[in-house]
């Protein structure tokens, strides 16, 4: 194993490795000076912008939150306001119906009161033609009894003839 360190590729040479660290420590400078400030900065930028972009979805999630909840509330606010629409619909619609059937009532009973009077009126004047059918059947029985002097039982015979002939 020996031979291997002083033989072949393992063979350490005193200037190449000096050369080799030489030549190292320059690239690495070079690379320090020339490379490594914009890599670094550009990587400081990205995190900047990252930690942008992350506060800015934080807030584009709280807005988009607080939309949520606004719509939430305006959905239940016009949920509610359906509601009592549709309440005071139906009340209206009640209070339509009974105004309607009060009327249909008060009109009926207009109508019922104006029949029964047409009723009394029509009584009335068939009363009234009988009394004048009466008077004027009385007024022909007094005549054809004063022409004949007729017994009780004729004059009853005439009324009742004089009655079914009325009826």
């Amino acid at each position: 194993m020996l031979q291997a360190f002083t033989q072949g590729l393992l063979k350490v040479d005193p200037g190449l490795f000096l050369w080799t660290l030489i030549s190292f420590g320059i690239v690495l400078l070079l690379l320090w000076k020339l490379a490594w400030k914009p890599i670094v900065s550009a990587l400081d930028a990205r995190a900047v912008r990252i930690h942008k972009d992350l506060e800015t979805a934080e807030t584009s999630r709280k807005e988009a939150e607080e939309m949520f909840h606004k719509h939430k509330a305006m959905i239940e606010y016009a949920h509610d306001e359906a509601q009592k629409i549709i309440v005071e619909g139906r009340s209206d619609a009640e209070r339509v119906k009974n105004d309607i059937i009060e009327k249909a009532n008060s009109e009926a009973q207009s109508i019922v009161g104006r029949a029964y009077r047409e009723i009394d009126l029509a009584k009335e004047k068939a009363i009234e033609e009988l009394r004048s059918e009466i008077v004027t059947l009385s007024t022909q029985i007094a005549s054809k009894v004063i022409e004949r002097n007729l017994t009780p039982e004729d004059q009853k015979k005439i009324v009742e003839d004089e009655l079914s002939r009325l009826v």
